[in-house]
């Protein structure tokens, strides 16, 4: 009795430890049940693999899966099983078929309880007798005792020449793929760069070498090339060594943009015409500054909960400082259907979550470009809308910028930033400019160099940053009306 009931307990046990087991993968389930290259040779006889890892003493040819690391799945299993193992293991899904091709592209095949290989490659043609490179079926030195291929003698080594970007094709080094080989590079080679004998700079024609013919600002793609300073000096007015807004004297202090650029006959720097008129002393300062009156702040809005536009142009005034600029924009110039679209949008002011058609609040909602560029396609064809995008993009533009000028403006700054941007306005003549037009002083890098280096100076760097950031929505907005005017 105790020895059949041995038996049964035995059978039991055996019974569920072949339910609890996991299936073995087969990389060729077409050569059978299990896949020769999966078997190994113990004492003469055969047995089957219990892993996926490709080990030492497996035999494994070029062209099969190379396995590092295997999982099993859980118990249960649907067609969300391949992409949640892929993504568990950081590998792409495309990866995760390849290293298992015996599973359906849709997953519907895929066992539970189940071995899968989750890293791993594709086994390469590898170059055991040191033959290597496109003359040699491809193969790699990678794995074997000489691991760079030399391009010049397609043979594996080891040494600084046979590794040496631009020689070594491929194997442990960067490769041709990113150092070229052949002295071709740029665009229509891969974007390979030039290294080594081919020379560091690869030209416009996609040839490497060095000199001028390759190296040269008009004709370098991409390396070592000759590029000059982005930065220009800055002119002489701005070097300045004043401490204390006196100049010439006994001290030979110049005058800088912190205090004003003229030397007054007085030894006082200024930007007004008493300093830069008769008296001004052009050793000690900028004589040729044209000074302008600073005018009060003074902006002009209306709005409406309801704020349609009608065929007359768009007309926006304001002026901050000595600035005063108007822009106009022609929405009587789009199609009927473009400007019932772009009404319609503002009219959903509340949906965008705004108080009022605030131009600024609208377009700081994405919905609002979003709906006027599906209105007007639906509305306009998608040739037309265009035009009608293109009107959204500048009024919103124009609206973001002028918004963060309010918010930053000059009155708001410390003493020290409104005196260093009203200097820097007044020296719109020796920036270039006819007037102190926002977008003409915007147009040159000086005045953004000179008020970063007089902010700097005067109001210390923290508080500098504001200064800065002001000058950088002011330019923006001058960029965004001149391209309204456009």
């Amino acid at each position: 009795m105790m020895r059949l009931f041995a038996s049964s307990l035995f059978f039991v046990l055996a019974v569920r430890a072949d339910d609890c087991q996991p299936a073995t993968w087969n990389a060729k389930r077409w050569e059978g049940p299990y896949n020769p290259k999966a078997l190994k040779r113990t004492n003469g006889t055969m047995s089957t693999r219990t892993t996926l890892v490709t080990t030492a003493d497996t035999e494994i040819q070029p062209g099969d899966i190379n396995c590092r690391y295997s999982a099993t799945t859980r118990a249960t299993v649907n067609y969300y099983t391949c992409t949640q193992m892929a993504t568990k293991y950081g590998i792409t899904v495309d990866d995760f078929f390849t290293l298992n091709p015996t599973l359906e592209l849709d997953c519907s095949n895929i066992q539970p309880k189940t071995e899968y290989c989750v890293a791993g490659f594709i086994e390469p043609v590898r170059a055991t007798d040191q033959l290597c490179g496109p003359p040699n079926g491809n193969a790699t030195c990678l794995g074997t005792a000489y691991q760079c291929c030399n391009s010049e003698t397609w043979t594996c080594g080891n040494s600084t020449d046979d590794c040496a970007a631009g020689t070594c094709y491929e194997g442990a080094c960067a490769g041709d793929k990113v150092y070229s080989t052949d002295g071709t590079c740029g665009l229509g080679h891969g974007n390979r760069l030039c290294a080594g004998k081919w020379g560091d700079c690869c030209n416009l024609d996609g040839a490497c070498g060095t000199g001028d013919d390759f190296c040269a600002t008009s004709v370098c793609f991409s390396g070592n090339c000759t590029i000059p300073d982005t930065e220009p000096t800055p002119p002489d007015w701005m070097k300045g060594n004043t401490p204390d807004g006196t100049c010439g004297g006994e001290n030979g202090y110049t005058c800088n943009v912190v205090y004003g650029t003229c030397c007054n006959k007085d030894g006082i720097c200024g930007v007004l015409a008493s300093d830069c008129g008769a008296g001004c002393q052009p050793e000690f300062g900028d004589c040729s500054s044209v000074s302008t009156t600073s005018t009060s702040s003074t902006t002009s809005k209306s709005s409406s909960s309801t704020s349609h536009i009608t065929a007359s142009p768009i007309s926006k005034t304001t002026t901050t400082s000595t600035i005063s600029t108007t822009s106009t924009i022609a929405f009587s110039s789009l199609p009927s259907c473009g400007q019932t679209c772009f009404n319609n949008m503002l009219d959903q002011w509340s949906e965008l979550g705004c108080s009022s058609g605030d131009p600024a609040c609208l377009c700081s909602n994405v919905n609002f470009g979003y709906g006027l560029r599906d209105c007007s396609n639906g509305a306009c064809g998608t040739d037309v809308a265009s035009t009608v995008v293109a009107y959204g993009s500048v009024y919103c533009s124009s609206a973001l910028a002028t918004a963060t000028r309010t918010a930053t403006g000059v009155a708001s700054l410390p003493t020290c930033g409104q005196s260093c941007f009203n200097n820097m306005v007044a020296m719109y003549s020796s920036l270039g400019c006819a007037s102190p037009d926002p977008y003409c002083l915007c147009s040159n890098v000086n005045f953004g160099y000179g008020l970063r280096g007089c902010s700097n100076g005067a109001c210390g760097t923290d508080v500098a940053s504001t200064v800065i950031a002001y000058g950088s929505a002011y330019c923006v907005s001058a960029s965004a009306t001149a391209t309204a005017k456009a």
